[in-house]
């Protein structure tokens, strides 16, 4: 069961990819009948469907929740598993979730580095009390999905910060009489900072090239 979820294999998926494949494996080994991740927006203070097993409606339609409103919205708030044997709308916000036909659910938190990226919560369609087994079942899946979102947030924060430096590039050196200038570019990354250099022939005497 745990090779499952914890195969090394999945460090080489995309993003997409790792939903597809673990929101499978988590409503087999849990017999549930909808698997859902929700997203942490930019802000921090709403979660986004962004991929489910079950139910597509949600993603489809762009479902929002208020931290600390609802089910997912309280499970994010608490940073800890929360179950329901009854679900309405004292129980969820969302309304497709009983229009669904969902009678009991399981709902953890994705943390990653200390934060909270996001929630994932399985639902069934009979009557059921998830035990500590299946909450330690998800929590794992929780977070081998919280580690690919945190890796894929980083390299997009990366990839969006070596953007802007190469935009604020000068499109060419200046050509001050006497001076053959030429510049060299290094883009910041983890732990190495950006260098630029210039040097220069025919510098006069005593002259700095930085």
């Amino acid at each position: 069961m745990l090779e499952a979820i914890t195969d090394s294999a999945l460090r080489e998926l995309d993003l997409d990819k790792l939903f597809e494949v673990l929101l499978g494996r988590a409503r087999e080994l849990l017999s549930v009948d909808t698997v859902t991740v929700l997203l942490t927006d930019p802000g921090g203070d709403q979660l986004v469907a962004r991929a489910t097993r079950g139910l597509e409606e949600e993603v489809f339609q762009g479902v929002r929740v208020p931290v600390g409103s609802g089910f997912a919205g309280r499970v994010a708030q608490r940073r800890e598993p929360v179950r329901i044997s009854h679900v309405d709308e004292s129980t969820v916000v969302n309304p497709l979730l009983w229009r669904r036909g969902l009678r009991a659910m399981l709902g953890v938190p994705m943390v990653a580095g200390g934060d909270l990226v996001g929630v994932v919560h399985v639902g069934s369609l009979v009557d059921r009390r998830f035990t500590d087994e299946d909450v330690d079942l998800l929590r794992l899946i929780a977070d081998r999905l919280a580690v690919g979102v945190h890796a894929h947030r980083s390299r997009a924060e990366r990839d969006a910060a070596e953007l802007l430096q190469d935009s604020l590039l000068p499109g060419r050196l200046p050509r001050p009489r006497g001076w053959d200038l030429a510049a060299r570019y290094v883009p910041a990354r983890a732990a190495v900072s950006a260098a630029t250099g210039t040097t220069c022939s025919n510098c006069p005497a005593g002259a700095s090239a930085w």
